[in-house]
């Protein structure tokens, strides 16, 4: 993987140590290495014209990735989405055939901070094969207590480009979770060598593996590629991508898509949707709040850490970030095009 291309300054988050605490990352080793044949087999690659995104199959029809990707409205039949291994060799592809855009998307570099709402979903004209099953999401109050916190293990999958300049080859990094924002809507992961870049954008951190693993977080952007990158919690957004789509990513009793806190300072849900007729008795009451006890003392501990490692010139740090899309690629051996460096304005 290599330097990325687009300076955007955006939001800083914060991490178990400053960014610049950090040793600098080793020339051209990012950590990762090719997967497995067929493992993360939900991670798609995503071609637009001849820019590469990474994406998740979130639905046999529904693809998630990064809104950054779609900056230069591309037609749908010129989103193309690969499966496999391999993007110039994939073992199924198909055409958009929609796409929609995160409508509180902020790609202004003066005016974005925090939680840019960096998401897309892409609706696939033929649904994926079975051997494609999609990604489970992260979606449950006591998951995310118990494995959202500094310094859990994830796992990075896409596309981009490696230490020897190829691109299009599914590849997985295993790092840890460094920080959170404010609200705990995005978070970064990665960093000290090990880490996703260029043409990763729209790419999945994953946490477990095989039918265990979930998505909990689409890559939005990053420092130089070694150094860490910054994803979007991608629960808040079901709501949205249901109703643009007419596919239920709802988790079940959550119609809202609010019961979820991911407030790194929070005390747990205290939003959830509570059906008619919901009973409790005294141990069923006691119990969740003794396991809950637990994990808000964590919680603030981690807080501490976070405010503790905070930047206090956010904008510096804001200025080294960059998107992680828009690599020049080869195309499939079925239908290939001259390549060539698209830098969109």
């Amino acid at each position: 993987m290599a330097l990325p291309w687009a300076l955007l300054g955006l939001a800083s988050l914060v991490a178990s140590a400053p960014i610049t605490d950090r040793p600098p990352a080793a020339d051209g080793i990012y950590g990762g290495e090719r997967v497995a044949p067929g493992d993360w087999p939900s991670v798609v690659a995503v071609q637009l014209d001849d820019l590469l995104c990474t994406g998740t199959l979130v639905d046999p029809h529904v693809v998630l990735t990064a809104a950054h990707c779609f900056r230069a409205n591309p037609a749908t039949n010129k989103v193309r989405i690969y499966f496999g291994d391999e993007s110039v060799l994939p073992s199924f592809q198909t055409v958009a055939a929609s796409y929609g855009v995160h409508p509180d998307f902020c790609s202004n570099a003066a005016t974005c901070g925090e939680d840019i709402h960096d998401f897309a979903w892409i609706y696939l004209t033929d649904p994926a094969p079975a051997e494609f099953p999609p990604s489970k999401i992260l979606n449950t109050q006591a998951v995310w207590d118990d494995l959202m916190f500094i310094g859990q293990d994830v796992t990075l999958v896409g596309f981009g480009v490696n230490e020897h300049q190829l691109m299009g080859i599914k590849r997985e990094a295993k790092t840890t979770l460094t920080g959170f924002s404010e609200s705990g809507l995005e978070f970064e992961a990665g960093g000290m060598g090990i880490d996703s870049c260029r043409g990763d954008s729209g790419g999945p951190a994953f946490i477990g593996s095989g039918a265990d693993a979930r998505l909990i977080g689409v890559l939005s952007r990053g420092y130089d590629c070694g150094d860490g990158g910054i994803y979007g919690v991608p629960y808040p957004i079901l709501c949205w991508v249901s109703d643009q789509t007419g596919v239920d990513l709802r988790p079940p009793g959550c119609a809202s898509c609010k019961c979820l806190d991911t407030d790194p300072e929070g005390h747990g849900c205290n939003r959830c949707d509570a059906g008619p007729g919901a009973k409790g008795d005294a141990l069923a009451i006691l119990l969740p709040f003794a396991v809950a006890l637990g994990r808000r003392r964590r919680r603030r501990a981690l807080a501490k850490l976070r405010r503790d490692a905070r930047d206090d010139d956010k904008a510096t740090k804001a200025a080294d970030q960059y998107q992680r899309s828009a690599t020049p690629i080869p195309a499939p051996l079925t239908k290939r095009v001259p390549s060539k460096i698209n830098i969109p304005s």
